[in-house]
C-alpha cells in the first residue's frame, strides 16, 4: 500500500472513531498510558497480498484492530453483554469508515470480518474485542436499514445507550461521564461531578438493552455545546425531538430542558411522571414574546417511544408511532427566530445551574432533528425504535 493511501486511510480510521482514544501502532502500546480515554481503539499496521485469481491485480489489505475497555467485576451487567456492546462499537466504527468513501474506492471484502473476544488483559485487567477484516473495495453493509433511514433525516443529536457511553467506577457503581453523540455533530452530553452522574445499567428487564438510570435527586447531563447546529442559533424554532425513556417518579419531573436566558423566553421543557398505572407527559414551548404552546398527555404506563414536532403555531405529540395529541396557540410567534445558543440542553433537570425537579427513571435513546419532520417521517423513526426496543 502506498504511504499516501495508507496515511489517508489511517486518518479516516481516527476521524470516524468518536468514542475514545485512538492509536495507530502496536498492541504493546495499550497499557503504556493508564489514563486512556476508553473505549480505546488500536489499529495495527496492515498486511497485504495479491489475490490468487490470475489477471486480478487488486491488492488486498488485512487490518487487525483492538477495541479495549475496563470491566468492573461487580458492575451490573454480564460479561457477555459488555462484550456484545464493545463489538457493536467496533463494527459501527468500521461502517462509518466505509461510508465516508462516497465513491466507494475502499471496499470491505465480503465475509472477511472475524471477531475474537479476550478478557483480563494487561496490567489494568481490561477486556478487548479483536476485529480482523480485509479491504479492497466496498461491497458490504453492516448497519440495519432502519439506522440508515434515521441518519438520512440528519439528526443533530443522537444518543443511544448501547453506543458511546463513557463511564467510571464511583461509589460501588458504574456511572456515566459522557454520552457520545452518534450523529457526528459532536453534541455530546456530560457530567463532571461524580455524585451527579446517572448510573449505567446493561440489561433493562423490559427489552434487554442498556439504559441510563437517573436518581430523581441530583443526576443530570448537559450538552457540551450551547449551540447544537453550529451557527450560534442553538436550535431551530421548528424542530423534532424523539426519545425512549421510562419515568419512575410520581411527580411531574423535568426530562429535557433548554432556554435562552434566565427569563421565561425561548424555552423548551418536557416533563415526565408515573402515577399508579398511568404515564404523564407534559411540555411547554415558549417563544421570544413568552407566548406558550403546551401539551398535556396521559395514558397507560409502560415503556414507550415518545416524540413531538413543532410547526407553525402547533405542536404534535406522538407515542409509539401514533399521533396522540396536538395543541395550537394562535398567538405563538411562528416567524423566523430560533432558540439561540443561550444555555445548553439539559437531560434530567429543569435548568443547567441550581437545577430542581430532577428526572427519576430510565433513558435509552434521544434523537433531536433541527426541522419539523413530517408525520410519516416521525412515525418511521418511532417504528424503528419500537422494533429495536421490543415495544
Amino acid at each position: 500500500m502506498g504511504f499516501t493511501k495508507l496515511r489517508e486511510l489511517r486518518d479516516r480510521f481516527e476521524q470516524q472513531w468518536i468514542n475514545g482514544d485512538f492509536i495507530f501502532g502496536y498492541e504493546n502500546e495499550i497499557n503504556e498510558n493508564h489514563n486512556n480515554d476508553y473505549p480505546l481503539l488500536v489499529v495495527l499496521p496492515p498486511t497485504s497480498e495479491l489475490p490468487a485469481t490470475e489477471g486480478d491485480v487488486q491488492e488486498e489489505y488485512t487490518f487487525e484492530c483492538l477495541v479495549v475497555k475496563p470491566y468492573y467485576q461487580n458492575q451490573a451487567g454480564s460479561l457477555d453483554v459488555v462484550f456484545s456492546l464493545l463489538e457493536q462499537e467496533a463494527l459501527t466504527w468500521l461502517q462509518r469508515v466505509l461510508d465516508s468513501y462516497a465513491n466507494k474506492e475502499v471496499i470491505l471484502s465480503p465475509d472477511s470480518i472475524s471477531v475474537e473476544r479476550e478478557k483480563e488483559l494487561y496490567n489494568d485487567k481490561l477486556i478487548q474485542v479483536r476485529l480482523t477484516f480485509t479491504l479492497n473495495t466496498f461491497s458490504h453493509s453492516l448497519l440495519a436499514i432502519d439506522e440508515v433511514l434515521v441518519s438520512a433525516y440528519s439528526p443533530k443529536v443522537w444518543l443511544k445507550a448501547d453506543m458511546g457511553v463513557k463511564t467510571e467506577f464511583f461509589g460501588g457503581n458504574e456511572v456515566v461521564n459522557k454520552w457520545i453523540d452518534q450523529s457526528g455533530n459532536g453534541n455530546h452530553f456530560e457530567q463532571t461531578t461524580s455524585a451527579n452522574k446517572p448510573l449505567y445499567k446493561y440489561e433493562n428487564t423490559d427489552n434487554g438493552y442498556p439504559y441510563l438510570e437517573f436518581d430523581g435527586s441530583n443526576d443530570l447531563l448537559k450538552c457540551v455545546n450551547n449551540d447544537i447546529i453550529g451557527t450560534d442559533n442553538g436550535l431551530n424554532r421548528e424542530h423534532t425531538i424523539v426519545w425512549v425513556a421510562k419515568p419512575l417518579s410520581n411527580s411531574n419531573v423535568a426530562f429535557l430542558f433548554k432556554n435562552y436566558t434566565t427569563q421565561n423566553e425561548k424555552t423548551i421543557q418536557i416533563s415526565f411522571a408515573k402515577l399508579d398505572n398511568d404515564i404523564f407527559v407534559t411540555g411547554r414551548i415558549t417563544d421570544e414574546d413568552t407566548e406558550e404552546i403546551e401539551f398535556d398527555y396521559d395514558g397507560t404506563f409502560g415503556s414507550s417511544v415518545f416524540g413531538y414536532y413543532l410547526h407553525n403555531k402547533s405542536i404534535h405529540l406522538f407515542r409509539d408511532g401514533v399521533h396522540v395529541y396536538d395543541e395550537t396557540n394562535s398567538g405563538f410567534n411562528h416567524q423566523d427566530w430560533t432558540f439561540a445558543d443561550g444555555n445548553p440542553l439539559v437531560l434530567g433537570a429543569n435548568k443547567p445551574s441550581s437545577p430542581t425537579d430532577n428526572f427519576e427513571g430510565y433513558v435509552q435513546e434521544l434523537i433531536i432533528f433541527n426541522s419539523a419532520l413530517s408525520e410519516n417521517e416521525i412515525i418511521q423513526v418511532q417504528n424503528y425504535l419500537k422494533h429495536k426496543y421490543n415495544i
